[in-house]
């Protein structure tokens, strides 16, 4: 009966020692992922954006950033996504430059991947609206004057309109 007990008890013990060695190995090697920094942050149409990320943890291998553009009007995202290599700057900082390549898009989306520990780790997906391009929303129809125009044909309506009332 002793031998039995004392046999369920190492057993028990065992399986206890191998959950929470499991759990802590989980929780303690994967590294963290800070807030993702745009500059600029509401970047316009095929400019250059500029990714900064801190990452804290160990055995880093890899760190690339996966950007999809995106047409939220349409519903659609250029495909293949863009995947780009990020540099390690200083400390935990890793950086990348990318030039985003549709004319097409209103937001951005991006996600980091790291390698740790010989495997890749996908972290949380963000969206970014873009900038409205200023000069694209002006209401202009590419003709220039055309505006001068109306404007011209308005006042002479006007002229004729106070010469015939002078007559009478």
């Amino acid at each position: 009966m002793i031998k039995k007990l004392r046999r369920i008890f190492l057993i028990s013990v065992f399986l206890i020692s191998m959950v929470l060695l499991n759990v802590s190995s989980s929780v303690i090697g994967e590294p963290i992922v800070g807030d993702i920094i745009l500059n600029p942050e509401k970047p316009k149409m095929q400019s250059d954006v500029t990714f900064t990320v801190d990452i804290s943890g160990d055995s880093i291998s890899s760190v690339r950033l996966v950007l999809n553009e995106c047409n939220k009007p349409k519903a659609i995202c250029h495909a293949p996504p863009q995947n780009v290599s990020m540099n390690k700057v200083s400390g935990n900082t890793y950086r990348t430059v990318v030039t985003l390549q549709w004319d097409d898009v209103s937001s951005i989306t991006y996600h980091i991947e790291l390698k740790s520990g010989g495997k890749w780790i996908v972290y949380e997906e963000f969206t970014t609206n873009l900038a409205i391009d200023s000069e694209g929303s002006s209401g202009s129809n590419g003709s220039p004057g055309f505006e001068i125009m109306v404007f011209f044909i308005a006042i002479v309506c006007v002229v004729l309109l106070f010469k015939k009332f002078k007559l009478k």
